[in-house]
């Protein structure tokens, strides 16, 4: 039999006023992890509308490694950036993750095994939150225990790790039939995470059938003043809201019933 090629990868990183973090080299890291994994065909680095250097230095970073190419957007927010990442990426999974490398690159080495098993998504799981003031520890506690009362999202225990990989027609397939986080229906003003994007993602990919694991990953907490940690929190709350509603009035119903039928066809 041929041998089948191993897939490949497509590197989406979000950024919105990331000058701090481009200059103290967190993309040029990721670029130069390229040189020895062949199986990464490109990072996409999606502006959100900078205010600051973010594109500059972004263009001077894409000059020097071919590999790296600057998707500018206007500013909708982390979810519309994303979006538009998985979208405009040439690789067979997507792997999102943030410029801060709060979760080095290196960590896509405990994602490739899961892929190599047939999973659709792989999420990666912050140990303990090496690093993070306790505030922010009982605030992600708190976040969890609301969003396993509001959403059933299969068992995943962390769904606000900024570092997941997704079959990349899986990944298209999910934002196409997302109900809160559409980019066209979303503005955002300021720095926002937007942070029940990634409850939504995994909600409609349970709905599609899509198998899920979910991996262990090193990260380390890095801070920042462009987010306000209680009133992110406080619209993850809102979005989690939303997206359970948007359910109870059956949104997401077209979405299960469409898997279904695509299963029957499969075993038919």
């Amino acid at each position: 039999m041929p041998d089948v090629p191993a897939p490949t990868f497509s590197i989406v990183i979000p950024c919105f006023n990331e000058e701090a973090n481009l200059r103290s080299g967190c993309l040029e890291r990721v670029a130069e992890y390229l040189a020895d994994a062949s199986d990464i065909a490109e990072i996409l680095v999606v502006d959100d509308g900078s205010a600051d250097a973010s594109r500059e230095i972004i263009i001077a970073v894409a000059a020097r490694h071919r590999r790296v190419r600057l998707l500018a957007e206007p500013h909708r927010g982390k979810a519309g950036a994303v979006i538009a990442g998985i979208n405009a990426a040439g690789g067979d999974f997507v792997l999102f993750t943030d410029m801060d490398q709060a979760t080095p690159i290196e960590e896509i080495a405990k994602i490739r095994p899961k892929i190599d098993q047939g999973f659709d998504i792989v999420v990666g799981s912050r140990a303990g939150r090496a690093g993070a003031p306790m505030v922010r520890k009982l605030m992600a506690s708190g976040f969890s225990l609301i969003r396993g009362l509001i959403l059933d999202l299969g068992g995943v225990r962390d769904t606000q790790c900024g570092f997941k990989a997704l079959r990349a027609d899986v990944a298209r397939r999910v934002c196409a039939n997302l109900r809160i986080y559409r980019p066209d229906i979303q503005q955002a003003r300021g720095a926002a995470v937007t942070a029940g994007f990634d409850a939504e993602l995994l909600y409609v990919a349970r709905r599609i059938g899509a198998r899920v694991a979910e991996v262990p990953v090193t990260w380390h907490y890095v801070g920042t003043r462009r987010v306000h940690p209680i009133r992110e929190s406080w619209r993850g709350i809102k979005g989690l809201l939303a997206i359970r509603l948007a359910a109870a009035r059956g949104e997401y119903d077209r979405v299960a019933d469409s898997a279904a039928a695509g299963r029957e066809r499969a075993t038919g």
